[in-house]
């Protein structure tokens, strides 16, 4: 037999993709466990998020790579599934390597494949169901199940959909992650934090009229290489020139009476002492962004430079200190900003609840902005695939072969899950078979358990998603007929 008969390549890129998928197949679902991840520096971090795991990964095989980069589309397009994904391209490569020793062709596979996922996500759009907002919580409960977020996750799930609420879409989510506490301290400031302190006055009013500035209220750099030649007496007005103009912007600031001053440039040091004098506090070097969302939350205008008939809005502004650092809590009239304080007991466990609530902030947005639901626990998954088979036999010939294993391939998400709590994977795909509805893997005592009375559900289109990039990328790999050196540049 040649070697194009034996499909060497793709045995090869399939290999290495399933040593990747193995890497992260564990820590699926509820009871998924943890990796520990370690660099050359002795650097740490624990996690069982996919897609932490797999951007960490030091891999250099180019098919380890495609796998790589589903995960990264994943967690783009969805925010979670990438585990589900990852496993899902890693199941159908296995089985594509089964069809192979029967006879079927690279193209015939990826014929079949892609008539199942097109047929996959058709289903997916017939049977899902809108999710009421006020059941939010259940959808970022079945996001936080399995995560270090859980030991708190009534909590954790509200504070996901009270965010949500308040800003409309995980986009527009900050979060200030403080180490020290435990995470049931945590809570939704409704504002804007800055990480910067008052210069020239700690103590404020809680209610104080504040000036949002651009520039303008430091020297102006010269242009490199400029000489100019001034005599002894006109050296002493040069000299002042600058000083003259920042006084005059100093002045134009306290007419407009603020308390607090925010300013994304710098601020001169001699400004700062003027401004203290007529009780006014400056915070200086912001981000751009931190200026725009204190725009938005005072409704105030930012002003590019100093300039006369400012105006000023009211703002309760609150200084507070974690862990040595000060930060200034704003909250304005015009509202619309919010601020995710998180607390854990180490950095790399505040950095876990990070990439927990990522998930889950990021799932919640799905639905809360028109996304419909399917029931979790690989519930989507074995009802595609239960579907696929009904049809299957329609297409006929080689094609349905690998439609079927494609059905296969669906139904190790449930597998994998019941499998990582310790339960037999056959025997409980088996019974979600039989019993069929939202019957899922029940984590805690084996056999099947149902999903809808326990409130398990999640985005259609994170289903969706997983589906198609693990098809996409699966039948990529399956392409390949050769892999060649290429010149270096």
């Amino acid at each position: 037999m040649s070697e194009n008969k034996n499909h060497s390549a793709q045995r090869m890129n399939i290999e290495a993709a399933k040593r990747i998928v193995g890497t992260v197949r564990t820590t699926l679902g509820p009871m998924g466990m943890d990796k520990m991840m370690v660099d050359g520096g002795g650097n740490v971090i624990v996690t069982n998020d996919g897609a932490t795991i797999l951007r960490e990964l030091d891999s250099a095989h180019p098919a380890a790579k495609m796998i790589v980069e589903v995960s990264k589309m994943q967690e783009a397009n969805c925010h979670d599934g990438t585990t589900s994904s990852v496993v899902l391209a890693g199941q159908l490569l296995a089985n594509a390597e089964a069809l192979f020793d029967k006879g079927l062709h690279p193209n015939v596979i990826n014929k079949g494949y892609i008539h199942a996922m097109n047929e996959s996500r058709a289903f997916l759009d017939s049977f899902s169901a809108p999710l009421n907002k006020e059941a939010l919580t259940d959808i970022a409960r079945t996001a936080i199940t399995g995560k270090s977020l859980e030991a708190s996750e009534e909590q954790v799930a509200q504070l996901c959909v009270d965010t949500i609420n308040a800003v409309g879409d995980v986009g527009k989510v900050r979060m200030l992650a403080a180490p020290g506490g435990s995470l049931s301290d945590s809570y939704l400031f409704s504002g804007v934090v800055v990480n910067k302190d008052l210069l020239g006055q700690e103590d404020i009013a809680e209610s104080s009229p504040v000036l949002l500035l651009n520039s303008g209220l430091e020297e102006e750099q010269q242009k490199a290489n400029m000489q100019v030649q001034v005599d002894a007496t006109s050296y002493s007005s040069v000299k002042n020139a600058d000083r003259q103009h920042l006084l005059d912007a100093a002045k134009k600031v306290v007419a407009a009476k603020p308390k607090v001053v925010f300013v994304r440039d710098g601020v001169h040091d001699t400004v700062v002492s003027y401004l203290r004098k007529a009780g006014i506090a400056v915070c200086r070097r912001l981000p751009e962004s931190t200026m725009k969302r204190l725009s938005s939350e005072l409704g105030a205008e930012i002003y590019h430079s100093p300039e006369d008939d400012m105006v000023c809005q009211l703002g309760e502004i609150e200084r507070r200190e974690y862990n040595d650092v000060v930060y200034l809590f704003v909250a304005g009239e015009q509202g619309g900003e919010a601020t995710l304080v998180l607390f854990g007991a180490t950095q790399s466990t505040l950095d876990e609840v990070q990439r927990g609530f990522d998930d889950a902030l990021g799932v919640v947005s799905l639905v809360a902005n028109g996304d419909s639901t399917v029931y979790g626990g690989g519930v989507a998954y074995l009802m595609t695939a239960m579907h696929l088979r009904e049809n299957a036999s329609t297409i006929g010939g080689r094609a349905q072969m690998a439609i079927e294993s494609f059905a296969d391939a669906l139904e190790s998400i449930p597998g994998t899950i019941a499998e990582n709590a310790g339960h037999d994977a056959l025997d409980t795909i088996l019974a979600m078979r039989h019993a069929g509805g939202a019957m899922g893997p029940d984590v805690e005592n084996g056999g099947i358990v149902c999903m809808k009375e326990l409130g398990v559900r999640e985005p259609k289109s994170l289903v969706r998603s997983a589906i198609t990039s693990a098809t996409e990328v699966a039948t990529a790999i399956l392409r390949i007929d050769d892999v060649i050196g290429r010149r270096g540049e």
